[in-house]
């Protein structure tokens, strides 16, 4: 006996739930971490949060091969949260990340993918000292830092999360890396934990005169 259409389309449902449900759960915590990293304001990370999750779940099904799901979550994620800032208005002066398809050509670029910085900043155990910094970037170059070298996606994926070529994505994290280590280098003096790992002690402020 077949079953009905009405049976049919509640199993699907169900399926569609259950596939949403084992996504939100596996990625939520990460794509918070992110939000927050691009925001800087945590009043407003779970309406962020909250809204990546809904497109997430309108558009799940559209997602055919479960290698691009990272990548497409995050490029979710990013619209919503560059979305909010065309909203507030209160991002001026940053650069498009598009724009830099203009000059990648120009500019030799290392090998992206490598660790960055020779630094290791750790994914789940960056400093605070470190995190500060990032906070100060742009927010393009925040963003290039945190999807490649905290969140780990790859060159391509990052590439795929923002809607930009391959040689822009490199050109900019090449940037980002050389302006946060510059500002690490000006602010902070390095050394290693037990683990071996470099980790940044904040240089004291230069007495007042």
């Amino acid at each position: 006996m077949g079953r009905s259409r009405s049976d049919e389309t509640e199993e699907s449902k169900a399926a569609r739930q259950h596939a949403f449900a084992a996504v939100f759960d596996e990625y939520r915590d990460r794509i918070r971490r992110y939000i927050h990293g691009m925001t800087r304001d945590p009043a407003e990370v779970d309406d962020l949060v909250q809204e990546t999750f809904l497109r997430v779940h309108r558009k799940l099904e559209t997602v055919r091969d479960p290698a691009a799901l990272p990548a497409w979550l995050y490029r979710i994620a990013t619209h919503v949260c560059y979305d909010r800032f065309r909203q507030a208005s209160y991002r001026a002066g940053t650069k498009p990340l598009e724009a830099a398809d203009q000059d990648a050509a120009q500019t030799p670029v290392e090998d992206t993918d490598a660790p960055p910085l020779n630094l290791q900043v750790e994914q789940a155990e960056m400093s605070t000292c470190v995190q500060e910094f990032i906070e100060q970037l742009s927010d393009d170059d925040r963003m290039v830092i945190l999807l490649h070298d905290v969140h780990g996606l790859t060159n391509p994926e990052v590439a795929r999360a923002v809607d930009c070529s391959l040689a822009a994505v490199k050109t900019r994290l090449h940037r980002a890396r050389q302006r946060l280590k510059q500002a690490l280098s000006g602010g902070c003096d390095f050394t290693r934990d037990e683990r071996g790992v470099f980790v940044c002690d904040r240089k004291p402020s230069p007495p007042q005169p």
